[in-house]
């Protein structure tokens, strides 16, 4: 195990392996890190008394890492903001630690005290639980549920009452035993065309997968055939002297590999694999086998197709495993920009789009314009006070494109979730109102901006689990368009412009000219695994009722079994279910027990120690 100290010794670092970090003791700053990868290493810079660790994916330069450490030293912290990629920085000096993760939401910074009030933090809110002797949070397990969009309203918290998380694009400052986070980002309005802004995430994307693929002896890449993964893999392929596995999933019935192996024809430098997904890895099988993650993870519901997948990965012997996920979080923008467009000055563009949209989804305009309307009249504050009262009001389903047109989303498994789980989040909402008139958010955004900010933020946390599972399977996983520079690359054009009914994605279409075949630009649909969905809830109706037969949520008073066992027999039948909501809810059952099942060992290991000094 290598150590790195400063020479004031006020920073001590250990790197070992695996993916996480903890300030055991954030005052004197006792650092445990773990690498998980070439591309997820240790950089140390300091200057002046003062030390900027880096932890993970950096896109600066050695040099640059020492430029940033002079400017924190002078009393800059936004220095801290210009170090890019995917990582978590630290700064420290002999009174004052300062941390921060990333923008998207990926590098998680959790803190918390420990019962004799000293400050700890860390990348996973489960060892810090350990610490502080941390107890369950229903309000925010269920608010995670209930309202996933209002991200802005759960994420500060963790599943534990005691460990909280620093928003993105915020700072955790230490001076003493006093710790405040503050916002450290500010991003500008956004206001770029399409082609600069297309510029700005070709270039910063392409300086994402180089600087990775440039460290890896053997990188492997996704390619689903869509424009997020294909321009990664050209962009890996590109980089790279010796060919790239680009990967490729085929699945009877869906026709993403004709259009993967264009890509792969077009971009050259590819070793086009395409692998066979197996009948019996449908959704929510071996969900017994399920890795404890630090938090419920969404994907958890697809397990064994997960776990089949990364194993093979990692019997090509990969070292780096890139992914398009996070495309859509960066490059695309909820339709809720349509109350931008709602005012005076852009009302031609307000019904381009609404026209575009509604014959796109086969809907009547004047809904969307209604719903664009409203939404522009309606504050942020005000529009949690209605989601509070649409939850204790009960749920009615709402459908169609126009629904989308909100700050937050609407309720998604109220009909599981008990009278009690939903008073508990609407209590939360309200508070949150009460402090907050507008969304917490890293810049002057308008309504499309804020709410598509929130959705990545979800994402981001969401990739974080997926990143840790991948890392269990022994793959070192990157979701390049994640990085900093990428995010700040596309948040410089207002939503209206990375989204529109003509276009699918523009910016990475500017981003991507000559990089993958031109019919690209034609393809608008994407693959439709639910039909996977649907066979996995059959062929495992009998063990999601038996998971929600003496559930732990149900225990803890969250959600109506019978309700859930209800919907299950529903999506037996082939009806109509919400499977993203049922993912969810699977994966936060799942999650509890293994929490059960860890905590338990834990106690036997005390009780082992115990016995041992005793004799």
């Amino acid at each position: 195990m290598a150590t790195l100290a400063d020479r004031s010794s006020h920073l001590a670092v250990r790197a070992g392996i695996g993916p996480d970090w903890a300030c055991v003791d954030v005052a004197q700053m006792r650092l445990w890190h773990g690498p998980s990868g070439p591309s997820d290493r240790v950089h140390l810079a300091e200057s002046n008394g003062t030390s900027v660790l880096i932890l993970g994916h950096c896109s600066l330069a050695r040099e640059d890492q020492r430029t940033v450490a002079r400017q924190v030293a002078a009393g800059d912290l936004t220095a801290m903001t210009s170090v890019g990629g995917s990582c978590v920085v630290i700064a420290a000096s002999e009174d004052m630690i300062v941390v921060t993760g990333d923008l998207a939401g990926q590098r998680v910074v959790f803190h918390a005290r420990t019962p004799e009030g000293q400050p700890v933090a860390g990348s996973h809110a489960n060892r810090l639980a350990s610490l502080v002797d941390g107890t369950l949070s229903r309000e925010w397990l269920a608010t995670r549920l209930l309202v996933p969009g209002a991200a802005d309203v759960w994420w500060p918290g963790s599943p534990w009452s005691e460990v909280a998380a620093l928003r993105p694009g915020w700072a955790l400052q230490v001076t003493g035993h006093r710790v405040q986070p503050r916002q450290l980002t500010m991003l500008p309005a956004p206001e770029n065309d399409v082609r600069k802004a297309g510029d700005l995430v070709g270039h910063a994307l392409s300086r994402a997968v180089t600087g990775r693929v440039d460290e890896a002896r053997h990188p492997t890449v996704d390619l689903s055939g869509g424009w997020d993964s294909s321009t990664v893999a050209a962009l890996a392929a590109r980089a790279q002297d010796a060919s790239v596995s680009a990967i490729s999933l085929t699945v009877p019935g869906v026709d993403d590999v004709g259009t993967a192996r264009k890509v792969a024809e077009h971009a050259g430098g590819l070793e086009h694999l395409l692998w066979l997904v197996p009948r019996e890895v449908v959704p929510y099988s071996d969900l017994e086998s399920v890795p404890f993650l630090d938090e419920p993870a969404a994907h958890v519901a697809n397990s064994s197709r997960s776990a089949w997948w990364l194993r093979g990965i990692a019997d090509t012997g990969s070292d780096l495993h890139l992914s398009g996920d996070g495309g859509d979080a960066v490059l695309s923008a909820l339709p809720s920009y349509l109350g931008d467009l709602a005012r005076v000055g852009t009302l031609r563009e307000f019904g381009k789009h609404v026209n575009g949209w509604a014959s796109l989804r086969h809907e009547a305009p004047h809904w969307l314009v209604r719903a664009g309307v409203a939404l522009r009249q309606t504050g942020y504050g005000d529009a949690l006070r209605v989601e509070a009262d649409h939850l204790e009001g009960g749920n009615t389903r709402r459908r169609g494109f126009a629904t989308l047109v909100t700050w937050l989303g609407h309720s998604r498994v109220a009909e599981w979730m008990t009278p009690e789980a939903r008073h508990l989040v609407a209590a939360r909402l309200r508070r949150h109102a009460a402090e907050h008139d507008s969304p917490v958010v890293p810049g002057p955004f308008g309504i499309g901006d804020s709410a598509s900010w929130m959705a990545l933020n979800v994402f981001g946390r969401k990739q974080r689990l997926y990143s840790e599972l991948a890392a269990a399977n022994g793959v070192n996983h990157h979701a390049p368009y994640l990085d900093d520079d990428v995010v700040r690359a596309c948040w410089s054009a207002p939503a209206w412009v990375r989204t529109t009914p003509e276009q699918a994605k523009p910016l990475i279409q500017r981003a991507a000219v000559g990089l993958v075949p031109a019919e690209l630009a034609n393809r608008r649909t994407k693959g439709d695994y639910s039909a996977l969905a649907y066979q996995g809830i059959r062929r495992n109706a009998d063990v999601l009722h038996e998971l929600f037969t003496g559930s732990r949520l149900g225990a803890l008073g969250l959600v109506d079994e019978v309700a859930v066992r209800w919907s299950v027999d529903q999506g037996t039948a082939g009806l109509p279910v919400g499977l993203g909501a049922l993912d969810a809810l699977v994966s936060t059952e799942v999650w509890l027990r293994g929490w059960e099942k860890r905590s338990a060992a834990l106690r036997g290991e005390d009780v082992d120690r115990a016995r041992a000094s005793s004799t």
